[in-house]
């Protein structure tokens, strides 16, 4: 929308609201996301009709041992959140949220979920760049077309997850490489308890990683810059990820970020296209150390972030929980009566 359309449309949703029994203001960020998803629609549509969307894919630095659990523990749990028994699924299914899983990379012979899958995992970043430009290319079209596929079926809001041993690492190195942050503002134990040996060796590894690459993840195109950071030392699922959301500011739709791998994500699309920051919604503070460098990237502060319940699940179990929300309020808004009927009683 241009400057006076916004204003228009502020004007428009002002007349909506001011007759109903509300005090102004009371409902504080709930009001707030209110106004910015149907201004993002640029209408105020009845009901909100969600998808979540789980990318999944494995990362070479993950494969090779270098980080985290055994790399197997991608597929396995992808295929037991198709099964509806994980805790974002379930999260999915209690509050009646659509969601699907899309293999973009994970290490196994056949696609688990959507198949989309690009490669089997990317390659050690500490050795080499994850994926090609082809690669790249392929992952973030993925993203894109799983999104412009739900908006053609009408949904009009957004969440993302992910799954992908490995990528609290991928992401670190995505966020320093993007930002110039210090490794240890945007390293965190990922699923792992907090531990000092384990933080120390997660550290190394990315200043290692952003060494290697210094050089390969430069352009005068800002564009540009983050397409080769994310080639060169994110994962499969970041790629996927910031297809999506460039997609959705594309077809004017509002999205919901998860936790750290997608305020990542969301940090390079703003580098892309500033418009974004008029369609990301936060869910919730992850754990993770670089959470709030990466929101503050999208213009989002943590007084802006509604959960705070120190989560570290992945999936997009915060975004699930948010979209819940705000299809509660989405709900209230529309229907809730109006202070001349108050008055008649």
């Amino acid at each position: 929308m241009k400057d006076n359309e916004i204003t228009s449309f502020d004007k428009e949703l002002n007349k909506f609201l001011q007759p109903k029994c509300l005090i102004p203001g009371g409902l504080g960020l709930w009001e707030t996301y209110f106004r910015k998803i149907c201004t993002a629609w640029g209408r105020i549509d009845s009901e909100i009709r969600p998808q979540h969307i789980i990318f999944s894919a494995d990362n070479g630095c993950n494969m090779e041992g270098y980080v985290g659990y055994n790399y197997e523990v991608t597929q396995k749990q992808s295929r037991n959140m198709l099964l509806g028994r994980s805790s974002a699924t379930q999260f999915c299914n209690f509050n009646n949220i659509p969601y699907e899983v899309v293999d973009v990379g994970i290490a196994s012979d056949d696609g688990i979920g959507v198949d989309r899958k690009v490669a089997k995992g990317t390659k050690n970043i500490l050795n080499h760049p994850a994926m090609t430009e082809d690669e790249f290319n392929s992952a973030f079209q993925a993203g894109y077309e799983r999104v412009e596929h739900y908006v053609k079926q009408g949904i009009n809001l957004f969440s993302f997850g992910e799954m992908g041993l490995g990528n609290t690492t991928t992401s670190a190195c995505v966020l320093s490489a993007l930002t110039g942050a210090d490794p240890t503002e945007t390293v965190g134990p990922g699923s792992w308890p907090y531990k000092p040996d384990l933080m120390k060796r997660k550290i190394d590894f990315v200043r290692a990683v952003l060494d290697k690459h210094k050089t390969s993840i430069v352009s005068d195109s800002e564009v540009e810059r983050v397409r080769k950071i994310v080639a060169h030392v994110g994962g499969f699922d970041i790629a996927a990820i910031l297809g999506a959301m460039l997609a959705c500011v594309e077809f004017k739709k509002p999205f919901v970020i998860d936790g750290f791998i997608t305020a990542v994500a969301a940090a390079c699309a703003v580098h892309m296209n500033d418009r974004v920051k008029d369609y990301a919604l936060p869910s919730h503070n992850s754990r993770e150390k670089g959470t709030e460098l990466a929101l503050a990237e999208v213009d989002i502060t943590q007084d802006m972030v509604p959960i705070q319940a120190h989560m570290s699940m992945g999936e997009g179990t915060g975004a699930i929980l948010m979209v819940q929300m705000l299809k509660t309020t989405q709900h209230m808004f529309v229907n809730v009566g109006t202070f001349a009927d108050l008055m008649k009683l």
